[in-house]
């Protein structure tokens, strides 16, 4: 009677589960059009389901994860915080202008901001709103005389030569100005360092051609110009070309350094569209100061009518209007936006205010959303084929207990997508990857409950004293082999990043999960089949499968040791000669691109188009750059790496792409993927991973010889896990697959598997060292791994499907992950019988010895 309380708690669980789940059914059976008309229409309800279903992440629904950093060189402590307190309220302003559902945005550490924007449409013109400063100038324009004369004198110094004749003020007077721009643009830039040679005249203004600006800043920017520029002015560049398609250029300003007025003084910032003749039909930001604004406006354009004043955002003029006359109410305009959409982002940066320091983007990761919805439906149906092809193995194979195993294995799924719905997780697509594989892992407590019972009925013991039996003595193994892989689950967790974060949640709830469904659901099902049948048998299987097997694996020793020494050693030749380890963007630093073409486009096409790369005021050579098919012929990979990189190489990539392969690009989808990640992360995250891999050993080490009261055990589990992990990279090298955080993950995922295996060999040995009469160490050590060999059988065999069916059906994203994963399972399950095992036995020897002295 004592157990019929457990029926009644799996109905409540199931009830439970059942209520947090209702609302993730709820919103994803609609599709995306179905749920926006419903946040249009019904809000309240949206929101309600919203709060209670499980987050997709960026990389399921698409959208982009920023880490921003905020440079606070300079700034005492205080003045630090403050600064990246302010700059964090401005970046949340602007992103709640800009109408993003469901936004995180967070401090990290002392100056960093995660910004994070899931589901986001248009991604580019999202990370230019949140990362523009801002800054807001009225600065006066000097008059085109004292420009001309001041290009002119920075033209003689730096044209200069040691024998030429100094340059004084006189020899570049008045009567020299008409004749210093050139007439034609077609100026032979070769010829000569001159600034003015590379300047046109485009009425009274002087301008810069588009092809000559990298130039002209570099000559504005040498020293000796700096030494003859004032120190009260400055030259400024218009922010965008204007001119027809290969006639474009910028105008160049010669403005007062010091700002009349900044943007502090905005008191509004509103887009309508220009009435006047002059800017009919065209978008306008119409400013309204605050009541100092007003005064000041009021004074500047009251002494300076008939001068123009350049407003200024970021360093670069937007436009620079004549004032016409004193303006009384503080109201002006900025033109120049070739959108609506371009203005409205500038007036909401306005509105939002100025951010107090300069801030980079160091880590930038976008999804786009066509990738999103495949990665959802890539790991559905991947999840589908693994439950199904594990379910059908367990019915075949243990009959009506394979079919307990499976209800266990449905309500374990169905238990870790509530847990995730309780706390309003959010699922990422290495998510998914933990679920699967907590699909193969979550049948080998079954299997070994079900191996345990079936040992039992082996020596004539009844139906309900088997299982009775059978899961108490499989409890130990049990729970050390999942209480490891949990550990390593949380050290994965700490180090990670959001998406492996995620892979190691789902593992995390898919251990305690499966050992609940294990040790209640399994046992209860069975406590009910037997009491009401009262039967004397039990659809297990057949008992004797690999009963009967005396395999002495002792004795094959050697011949692993040196098959082990062997791939060891092929696998640091390839690294040290071959094929060296060759970190990803996560660790080395870089830019990648995944880009879909439709129709497809031919790699040689890409890489002509992509030869030289404008990028801001420089050219970048993009010859040793990567450029490969990924997976179907329409997606293309790109990477380049950290020291090829500014900070808008991707920028100018699509745009070079974009200009040259427009006919295979549609717009809105073309941008699968995009991942940049600067110098310091890369660092940080290699500094993590390597933290990761040792505190796991270090854990597992200390909780293995506690566990079983020896180092020995730990020892020899650890050497085995080294082993596993070194194997693996070599066959990685081997195969050329680069070092990812995935790759990473899996790696951890392979150590806490292996141990697994391991740890229920070693718990077979600790109780066969328990049982009297017991034969010498190396028999008792072969006769253990024999007796776990049905177990590690099928446990291996169950994880490798549903890591097979990843690798065939989850995508290229996670390919390299589910290939690490693939390999480490087949490698681990040979360690625990072939390196643990004779380790353990070697180092028993060794005490022995000592012990005799």
């Amino acid at each position: 009677m004592r157990q019929n309380w457990k029926p009644f708690l799996i109905i409540a669980l199931l009830a439970v589960a059942v209520f947090h789940l209702y609302p993730t059914v709820q919103l994803y059976s609609q599709d995306a059009d179905a749920r926006q008309a419903m946040e249009r229409n019904a809000p309240t309800t949206y929101y309600d389901l919203q709060e209670g279903a499980i987050n997709l992440g960026l990389d399921l629904q698409g959208g982009i994860h920023l880490v921003m950093e905020v440079d606070v060189n300079g700034l005492s402590p205080e003045e630090a915080r403050d600064a990246v307190d302010r700059a964090q309220e401005v970046i949340r302003n602007r992103v709640d202008q800009f109408g993003v559902a469901e936004p995180t945005i967070q401090r990290q550490g002392e100056n960093r901001i995660i910004v994070e924007l899931p589901g986001l449409q248009d991604v580019e013109r999202a990370k230019n709103l949140i990362g523009q400063t801002a800054l807001l100038e009225f600065q006066l324009v000097e008059p085109d005389a004292d420009r001309d004369r001041l290009l002119a004198r920075i033209d003689a110094v730096i044209t200069a030569r040691e024998d030429a004749v100094d340059v004084s003020d006189s020899a570049v007077a008045e009567d020299a100005a008409p004749s210093l721009f050139a007439e034609e643009e077609t100026v032979d830039e070769a010829a000569t360092a001159g600034l003015l040679s590379r300047l046109v005249q485009v009425g009274t203004e002087v301008a810069i051609m588009q092809r000559n600006l990298p130039a002209i800043k570099a000559l504005l920017a040498d020293e000796r110009a700096a030494d003859v520029v004032p120190d009260d002015v400055e030259f400024l560049i218009t922010s965008k070309p204007e001119g027809p398609e290969g006639n474009r250029y910028y105008r160049l300003f010669l403005v007062r350094e010091r700002p009349e007025m900044t943007g502090n003084m905005v008191q509004d910032a509103q887009v309508t569209i220009g009435q006047s003749p002059e800017y009919f039909g065209q978008p306008i930001v119409d400013l309204a100061t605050t009541d100092e604004g007003v005064r000041i406006f009021r004074r500047v354009t009251g002494a300076h009518i008939g001068e123009r004043l350049a407003i200024v955002l970021d360093g670069a003029v937007y436009s620079a209007p004549e004032i016409i006359s004193k303006i009384m109410n503080g109201r002006s305009i900025i033109t120049g936006s070739s959108t609506q959409e371009e203005a409205k982002d500038l007036a909401i940066v306005l509105r939002a205010g100025t951010l107090p320091a300069k801030v980079d983007i160091i880590e930038d990761r976008t999804v786009g959303p066509s990738l999103g919805r495949d990665s959802i439906e890539q790991g559905r149906i991947a999840a589908l084929i693994s439950m199904v092809l594990v379910a059908v193995f367990m019915l075949l194979y243990y009959r009506l207990a394979g079919l307990v195993a499976d209800v266990a294995l449905a309500l374990n799924i169905l238990f870790v997508f509530a847990v995730l719905a309780g706390f309003n997780a959010t699922l990422t697509l290495p998510g998914i990857a933990g679920i699967i594989l907590t699909i193969g892992m979550a049948v080998d407590a079954n299997v070994l409950i079900f191996e345990r019972v079936r040992e039992e009925l082996r020596t004539g013991k009844t139906v309900r004293a088997a299982i009775n039996s059978g899961f108490g003595n499989a409890l130990s193994a049990i729970v050390d082999a999942n209480l490891t892989t949990f550990i390593v689950g949380i050290v994965l967790y700490e180090f990670g990043t959001g998406p492996i974060r995620g892979f190691a949640l789902t593992l995390c709830i898919g251990i305690v999960s499966s050992l609940f469904t294990a040790f209640v659901v399994t046992r209860t099902i069975l406590d009910l089949i037997t009491a009401r049948t009262r039967s004397d048998s039990l659809s297990i299987g057949p008992v004797h499968v690999l009963a009967g097997v005396r395999v002495g694996f002792l004795g094959m020793r050697k011949i692993a040791f040196a098959l082990s020494a062997g791939l060891l050693g092929l696998g640091l030749v390839s690294v040290l000669t071959i094929n060296p380890l060759k970190p990803g963007i996560d660790f080395a630093g870089g830019t990648l691109l995944e880009l879909h073409f439709d129709p497809p486009v031919q790699i040689e096409q890409i890489r002509d188009q992509l030869k030289q790369v404008s990028v801001a005021d420089r050219t970048v050579d993009m010859s040793s750059s990567e450029i490969k098919q990924f997976g179907s012929a329409e997606d293309i990979l790109i990477r380049v790496t950290e020291s090829e990189t500014g900070t808008k190489i991707a920028d100018g990539i699509k745009a070079s792409l974009l200009e040259g392969l427009s006919a295979s690009i549609d717009d809105m989808e073309w941008v699968r993927r995009q991942e940049k990640v600067g110098p310091k992360i890369g660092e940080e995250l290699t500094d993590a991973a390597v933290r990761a891999v040792l505190v796991s050993l270090a854990l597992i080490l200390v909780y293995m010889a506690w566990r079983f009261k020896q180092f020995l055990f730990g020892i020899a589990a650890v050497v085995a896990l080294f082993h596993d992990v070194l194997i693996t990279l070599g066959v990685l090298s081997l195969m050329d697959v680069e070092i990812t955080l995935a790759v990473v993950a899996a790696i951890l995922a392979i150590v806490g598997y292996s141990l697994n295996d391991t740890i229920v060999v070693f718990d077979r040995i600790r109780e066969n060292l328990r049982a009297p009469g017991r034969s010498g160490f190396g028999d008792l050590l072969n006769l253990s791994i024999n007796e776990c060999l049905s177990r590690t059988v099928i446990t291996s065999l169950t994880t490798l499907m549903a890591v097979l069916v990843l690798m065939i059906w989850g995508g290229e994203v996670i390919r390299d992950f589910t290939v690490t994963l693939f390999i480490g399972i087949i490698v681990g399950t040979y360690s625990s019988v072939f390196i643990a095992s004779p380790t353990l036995y070697y180092g028993h020897l060794r005490t022995q010895k000592a012990e005799r002295g």
